[in-house]
């Protein structure tokens, strides 16, 4: 009787096990698009994107300087010059000017190293207090931070980081309080067979202390699918 009730309670694990295996950490509903807001144009051309604005202005102060040399016309020189010394000065404002979505970027890039290293200290110091982790879009029902981080325990575990690549890494300004972060990554883990693609909509708001904190963490796929609620 013994050995058949030890049989019986292998029998239970191993369904047990097997049942959590299946679990499923996709759902079969797809994926919405999800797009950045639109950054403000004065962030957009002298904080974010300078380059935008300073490389056609060096592409026609070139032109001016060109010419001018060709027909000895010094005004065109000179304005040449002039629009030369614009575009520089374009970039030095944009290398001293942190925007909120360059100040989102490097909260998400710090985030990304600790999940990379299983370091949860540094995770959860990413967050905010009230911070939310939402699947499939920034506005679905959400968990709590405990929730995220009794999730996040995972990357010591199953869901260890082996590798991971980021593919795409797009910032924007919300307002001058909040930057949002569109992350793509490729991750290779104990508990998969190859690397996988994921997305994840992030938005970084400013603190009263004058830190950068994640507020708002979506998950929006996994494989072209939404990923289950409550998984990481």
């Amino acid at each position: 009787m013994l050995g058949s009730g030890n049989r019986s309670h292998d029998r239970y694990r191993l369904r047990a096990r097997q049942t959590e295996c299946r679990r499923p950490v996709a759902t079969d509903i797809p994926t919405v698009n999800i797009e950045l807001p639109s950054t403000p144009l004065f962030t957009a051309l002298f904080a974010e994107s300078p380059w935008t604005l300073a490389f056609p202005i060096l592409v026609v102060a070139a032109a001016l300087a060109w010419w001018g040399a060709r027909t000895d016309r010094v005004r065109a020189i000179l304005a040449g010059v002039a629009m030369m010394l614009c575009a520089a000065a374009i970039l030095a404002l944009a290398a001293v000017q942190v925007s909120p979505g360059e100040h989102a970027r490097e909260t998400v890039q710090a985030l990304v190293a600790a999940a990379e290293s299983a370091d949860l200290q540094r995770f959860q110091a990413c967050f905010a207090p009230d911070a939310s982790m939402h699947y499939g879009g920034p506005e679905s029902p959400g968990n709590d931070l405990e929730r995220l981080m009794r999730a996040a325990e995972s990357l010591k575990g199953k869901h260890r980081i082996e590798s991971n690549s980021v593919t795409e890494l797009s910032i924007a300004t919300k307002d001058s309080e909040c930057g949002v972060v569109l992350l793509g990554c490729r991750t290779t883990t104990a508990s998969s067979y190859a690397a996988v693609p994921t997305r994840w909509w992030i938005e970084v708001r400013r603190q009263a202390n004058g830190e950068w904190l994640i507020e708002r963490l979506a998950w929006i796929e996994l494989l072209n699918q939404v990923p289950a609620r409550g998984t990481l």
